[in-house]
This record gives structure tokens, C-alpha cells and sequence, in this order.
């Protein structure tokens, strides 16, 4: 891996499994010694009617979305603007992408943002070093770790370099099921295991079989910015500053401001 490699990582949220809606895309790229350089943040309308048992996960209510989406202009459903997100990769033509249980989320990216790219799965490729038995009486027998796991026993066994370290303390604790910070968690997980235990990375092609969403027709509320908006906007803010785009931050502070 060259000295001037930049990686991403890759997470979104959904309407429910496969064949729903993105609801957000979020990528984070960053250097191997852990500087983050730009990041990509969108959040989309369903193209069918809200899921409420995924909403009470993700807390990516219609009327949060709508406030996020106040930000900047781009297209409302995800399927209408993935291109933005593969121009987003091609700008910074990472050497891979790494995603927390790969197979899921590449079944709602469609297969022209995928194809030609390499990918790593963090899931499967770090059972064995976090070795969390199965539920069973079988030794030696290990489950695939979530990442919120395979972040503590990374951060337990493995150092961070100074960049990474500065760049968590400045950014602050993890918000769950947040797309954005689901990826600082997976970029702080991957550089550690990148700079002590590289050999576990295999970056490969990879792809999968997207269903499209069904349309359903539902009216959209009004925005609403409630303590869960603004949190994650001065989350972002924060990654924003980490990445050195002020201009960014200031944006996301203005947007969750009372």
C-alpha cells in the first residue's frame, strides 16, 4: 500500500431490509495514519411508506429527514442520486472500501457503483481476531462481531496513531445507528487494524443483486429539528472540522442552531 493511499468506509440506513429504501449514505476518506481529508453525508426520502419499526432503530424519522435535507440541494430519493456518490469515490480513487457487513449494504447499492471498486468487509474479516464464541458448545466456533464489538476489542488490543487519536477526541463519543458515525467508527476500527495488523485486509471486488423499491405513494411532513437533529448536526459538524472544511461546519452549526 503506498504511502499516499487514501481508504473510505461506506454505511447507510434503510426503510427496513432488502428491496426497501436508503434512507442515508454516508463515506468518510481518509489516510492510512488516519487524517481524514472529505466525507459524504445525504440523507433520502423513502420511496415507500416509512417503516416504523426501523425508524424506532435509526431514528430517521420523514420530518428529521426533511430538516437534514435543508443542507444542500440534491435529488430525494437515493436511487436518484447514487451518482454523487460514485463521483464522490472517483474523486478521491480510495485503494479500498470498507464496509461493515458487506453483503448487506452493497443489495442497495446499484451494481455500477460497485463494479470496479475493492472492498473489505470488516465483519467477516475480523472474526477470528475478535473470537466472540457462538452460542454454542462448540470450541473454537466464532460469530461474526457487530461493529460496535469489533470497535471495543480493536481499541483494547491495538494503539492508534496520533492522528487517530486526536481526530476521536476532537469528534467525541459514537451516536447509534447514525450512518456518519457508524463510518468514524469503522475508519478509527480500520486504521487500527491497518497500521498492527494489516495482513487481515484483503481489499476484493465484490457485488450483489439490488432489488428496487416498490413506490408508494405518502405525503411528506414539515421539517422538525428536535434535540435528535441537532445532536447529529453538531456531530457532523465536528467530522466537518476534523476535515478541515470550515465553511462545512459552520453550515451544519447554522442548520441545528436554535
Amino acid at each position: 500500500m503506498g504511502n499516499n493511499s487514501v481508504f473510505a468506509v461506506f454505511d447507510l440506513e434503510t426503510n427496513g431490509f432488502k428491496g426497501a429504501s436508503t434512507v442515508s449514505a454516508s463515506s468518510i476518506v481518509f489516510t492510512a495514519e488516519g487524517r481524514i481529508v472529505d466525507f459524504f453525508n445525504r440523507f433520502y426520502h423513502s420511496e415507500e411508506r416509512p417503516d416504523h419499526r426501523t425508524e424506532r432503530v435509526h431514528g430517521l424519522t420523514p420530518e428529521r429527514i426533511v430538516h437534514f435535507r435543508e443542507e444542500e440541494r440534491y435529488p430525494s430519493y437515493f436511487l436518484e442520486d447514487w451518482p454523487s456518490l460514485a463521483a464522490f469515490w472517483e474523486r478521491w480513487n480510495p485503494e479500498g472500501i470498507v464496509v461493515h457487513n458487506l453483503s448487506f449494504d452493497l443489495s442497495f447499492l446499484p451494481r455500477e457503483a460497485a463494479r470496479g471498486r475493492k472492498w473489505w468487509c470488516s465483519m467477516r474479516g475480523l472474526t477470528d481476531f475478535c473470537k466472540i464464541p457462538k452460542n454454542t458448545d462448540r470450541e473454537g466456533e466464532w460469530k461474526w462481531p457487530r461493529l460496535s464489538e469489533a470497535v471495543r476489542i480493536a481499541r483494547e488490543r491495538l494503539l492508534e496513531p496520533l492522528p487517530l487519536a486526536e481526530t476521536e477526541e476532537a469528534v467525541g463519543p459514537a451516536l447509534g445507528h447514525y450512518g456518519l458515525s457508524d463510518c468514524f467508527e469503522l475508519y478509527g476500527l480500520f486504521v487500527r487494524v491497518l497500521n498492527h495488523a494489516p495482513e487481515r485486509v484483503r481489499f476484493r471486488p465484490a457485488s450483489a443483486a439490488p432489488l428496487s423499491p416498490r413506490r408508494e405513494l405518502y405525503p411528506l411532513p414539515s421539517a422538525v429539528r428536535d434535540a435528535f437533529v441537532r445532536e447529529r448536526l453538531d456531530y457532523s459538524a465536528r467530522v466537518a472540522e476534523a476535515a478541515g472544511d470550515g465553511e462545512r461546519s459552520r453550515r451544519l452549526r447554522s442548520l441545528g442552531a436554535d
